[in-house]
This record gives C-alpha cells, sequence and structure tokens, in this order.
C-alpha cells in the first residue's frame, strides 16, 4: 500500500503541474494527510490529520482539494444513508464494494468475484453496456449482534429488517386486537419504516400495517436470517417457517422452494425442470381456466398444471416486482 501511496503522490506532481492548479504545495499537504488515513474518512477526519501534522487549513480548501482529487480520480466520494461525505482511496484497477452497519456505522468493504461475474452476464442479458457499478448493503455488523438481544421488541427494529414475531407480551384484549390485525406468532413481517417516537409501518404479507409505539413495545421480534438456528424453548414445538403449496400461490408472488415431493417419475420430472429445494420461483399468471401456471424459475418460463405444482412446498412468500 506504501508504494501506492506514493505513485500516488508523483502522479499528483505531474498531472496538477501540468494543469496548472492552483495552491499546488496546499493541495499536496490534503493528499498527503488523505493518504495517511485509511478507510472511509470525512473531510473533518482529514482536517484532524492536518491539524497533527502541524498545519492549519480552511475547511473549505480541503473540502473544494478533496472534490479535485475526486475528479481526477485519486479519491472517490460516497454518501452512505445520508450520513457527511465520506472519501476513501481509488487505487486504479480494484474495486469493492461496501456493508454499512446502521446501527454502530462501521463499513466493511469486500469483494466477491462470483457477484461481479453475475452482474457482467446479466448486463450482457439485457444488452446492456456497463460502465459502473456500486454495492452498498445496508445492515447490523457482527459485533452488534452479538451485543443485540436474540429477542427485541418491535420500537427497537430498524428500517428494513425482515423479522419472526415470537412473542406478543399483552393482555387478553390486545392480543384479540393484534390478532385481529391479522398479526400472529410465528409471522414474517419487514419493516416498511420506523419512527422516531416508537410508531413502526410493517408488512405483513400483502398488507401494510401502523403499529403504535404502545402495541410495538409488546411484539417481541427475532431477525428472519437467525430464525433458522432458534431452538425453542423446552417442552415448546420447534418453530417452522410458513410453508404454501405452489398451487396456492397468487399471479405476481415470488417464494423459495423447500420441498418438492410427488411418485418417483412426477419428482425426476420437476427436479429436471430445475425445480430444487432453495430455488427461487416466480408466478408469471395463471391460464384463463386457472391450469397450467406459467412460472419463472432460473430465468427460464416454464408451464406446470395445477396438480403438479401441489406437489410443490414454497416458503418466504412475498410479493414480487412485475418481470418481462
Amino acid at each position: 500500500m506504501i508504494n501506492n501511496h506514493e505513485q500516488e503522490k508523483k502522479q499528483f506532481k505531474r498531472l496538477f503541474s501540468h494543469l496548472g492548479i492552483d495552491e499546488f504545495d496546499r493541495r499536496f499537504q490534503v493528499l498527503e494527510a488523505f493518504l495517511k488515513l485509511e478507510k472511509h474518512v470525512t473531510g473533518s477526519d482529514i482536517d484532524l490529520q492536518l491539524k497533527e501534522d502541524g498545519i492549519i487549513l480552511d475547511q473549505d480548501f480541503i473540502d473544494q482539494s478533496m472534490e479535485l482529487l475526486c475528479r481526477f480520480g485519486f479519491a472517490s466520494r460516497m454518501e452512505f444513508d445520508h450520513g457527511p461525505p465520506r472519501y476513501e482511496h481509488r487505487h486504479l484497477g480494484l474495486h469493492h464494494d461496501h456493508m454499512i452497519c446502521t446501527k454502530c456505522g462501521t463499513i466493511l468493504e469486500f469483494r466477491d468475484e462470483s457477484l461481479e461475474t453475475h452482474q457482467i452476464e446479466v448486463t450482457r442479458a439485457y444488452g446492456f453496456h456497463m460502465l459502473q457499478h456500486k454495492m452498498e448493503i445496508y445492515g447490523i455488523c457482527a459485533d452488534c449482534m452479538k451485543k443485540r438481544s436474540p429477542l427485541v421488541s418491535l420500537d427497537k427494529a430498524k428500517q428494513g429488517e425482515q423479522l419472526i414475531i415470537r412473542q406478543i407480551e399483552a393482555g387478553r384484549n390486545l392480543q384479540m386486537r393484534v390478532t385481529s390485525m391479522g398479526i400472529r406468532t410465528g409471522d414474517r413481517i419487514e419493516v416498511v419504516s420506523a419512527q422516531a417516537g416508537g410508531q413502526v409501518v410493517i408488512a405483513a404479507g400483502e398488507n401494510r400495517l401502523i403499529i403504535g409505539k404502545g402495541m410495538s413495545q409488546k411484539i417481541m421480534v427475532e431477525p428472519h436470517d437467525s430464525a433458522a438456528l432458534h431452538t425453542a424453548p423446552e417442552g415448546a414445538a420447534p418453530f417452522k417457517l410458513r410453508q404454501t403449496r405452489l398451487s396456492d400461490m397468487k399471479a405476481g408472488q415470488e417464494g423459495i422452494i423447500s420441498k418438492v415431493s410427488g411418485k418417483g417419475t412426477l419428482r425426476r420430472r420437476l427436479l429436471e425442470m430445475g425445480i430444487n429445494r432453495g430455488t427461487r420461483v416466480y408466478v408469471e399468471k395463471y391460464a384463463p381456466l386457472r391450469d397450467p401456471i406459467e412460472l419463472v424459475i432460473k430465468g427460464y418460463h416454464i408451464s406446470l398444471r395445477v396438480e403438479e405444482a401441489s406437489h410443490i412446498l414454497v416458503e418466504d412468500v412475498n410479493i414480487a416486482q412485475r418481470r418481462s
């Protein structure tokens, strides 16, 4: 990395001298301070580094210099989840994506060659010429998850979280009210928005529901991605995700295939069509007499008779965007 930094300094001197950029020496000081810092830094972080080096520069000048560094490819400017602008080193030929913890603000860099290859394949399939891309995954980092209780009240959930309702700690009247809204223990929900006052908007199946602060504090939830690891209390039945027969799904819904049954010949035929456990299936439409069903699996359009589809169990069923 040190060699890369020295190369950056040489290119800066050659390029900025050639262009006749003003305040060359002071802008070079900004570059040096920036290169001393790793990860994703703000203009204030660079100002602090300059002061440690005994250099006092105006913050506006620092910000302007960083914009020049971005313009000429020495830095990249990013804004994560409406936070302050951050800068990171841009070493030519190196690309990575980011995971951002919405709780502590930690930014993790990652690169996955299979994802990069898949993005190229997808753009080619659509006849699209990709110039650049970025991926930002928002969630909760491992350290914050370790500190978090397995069960939390709904009012403490984050926007975008997929959750499983585990307990409803309420009296009979409130229990009945919650049930009348279509919310039950074991349901999977998504947090659409979480307000500072404790009010939460959730998606439960095809419905959007507004949950007040008092009620949200009594609904205990668990992150969906840890639900598979959930161990039921002693004497209680183990938790199972709700499953739906593919033949009972509606047009526009998608889910994950959890089981393929049926007699030998039928089951073998379904597997040969790519209908395997763990595969995502999308219900495109039904024929006028509701038989057969037209599906999209692994990018292919296939048709199944309703009777055949009844042998396929699907979980995590939700509404999906219409596909071409």
